[in-house]
């Protein structure tokens, strides 16, 4: 994030993610964020003992945020994302949180891709801002009072999502859904991560977009053919 600001970044539209289990490395993450003057930060629960209960994971959240005088010196974004946590921010933990720091949870990103979970957080919770991490639960999200998106695909697919953001019942929203879905689906389907870097680097012409840490690793050529047929299916432009 530094080196973010240091090319003049406007560190006020940047909400980075604390994805520690430990204490310690969360406090550290809103400590830079709030000096680099980010506007919130995205927070996942404590993940490593799966079996943590409701107020053993509010007690982690009261405990990030004792240095700061009890409460977080900016907004947090609950990160929900059993799939890979094993921890779900459900309705009475949300709830919890809340009553500890109602002025400092503003919303929650809900990355299940579970589209009736979505839309129960944006209408139980209608004071905070419910994002989804997946293009096909978009429209009916918004729908039920939703705020958007935050996502790995509006990194390749930006212009499609703010078209269909400005007006979610246009002419073009519907392909622009249609097409979405099979991107989505085939970036999941042959990499993940590297998929879309893949994309990104032949967007961009630019090879650097393939570097990876490991333990990811680039496609190869047979999987990143099979990638730019879907695309190509559903007239992205390169």
């Amino acid at each position: 994030m530094v080196e973010l600001q240091a090319l003049g970044v406007d560190m006020g539209r940047i909400i980075p993610a604390a994805m520690s289990a430990a204490v310690d490395d969360t406090i550290a993450s809103i400590r830079t964020a709030r000096a680099l003057g980010c506007r919130a930060i995205l927070i996942v629960p404590p993940y490593y003992y799966g079996s943590a209960n409701r107020d053993g994971i509010a007690d982690f959240f009261a405990a990030t945020a004792a240095p700061f005088g009890g409460n977080f010196p900016l907004d947090v974004v609950l990160y929900h994302i059993p799939q890979m946590s094993k921890i779900a921010f459900g309705r009475e933990l949300i709830e919890a949180l809340i009553t500890r720091f109602p002025d400092r949870i503003v919303g929650i990103k809900d990355s299940t891709g579970n589209r009736d979970h979505s839309v129960m957080l944006a209408r139980s919770f209608p004071h905070l801002r419910i994002f989804t991490g997946d293009d096909r639960v978009l429209p009916d999200l918004l729908d039920a009072g939703g705020a958007g998106m935050i996502g790995g695909l509006p990194n390749i697919v930006a212009p499609d999502l703010c078209a269909f953001f400005a007006d979610p019942k246009g002419a073009r929203s519907a392909a622009i859904m249609e097409q979405a879905s099979g991107r989505i689906v085939a970036i999941d389907d042959f990499g993940g991560i590297a998929a879309l870097k893949a994309i990104k680097a032949e967007t961009y012409k630019d090879h650097e977009w393939t570097r990876h840490k490991a333990p990811l690793r680039p496609i190869d050529a047979q999987t990143y053919a099979k990638l730019r047929a879907v695309f190509d299916a559903t007239a992205f432009e390169f």
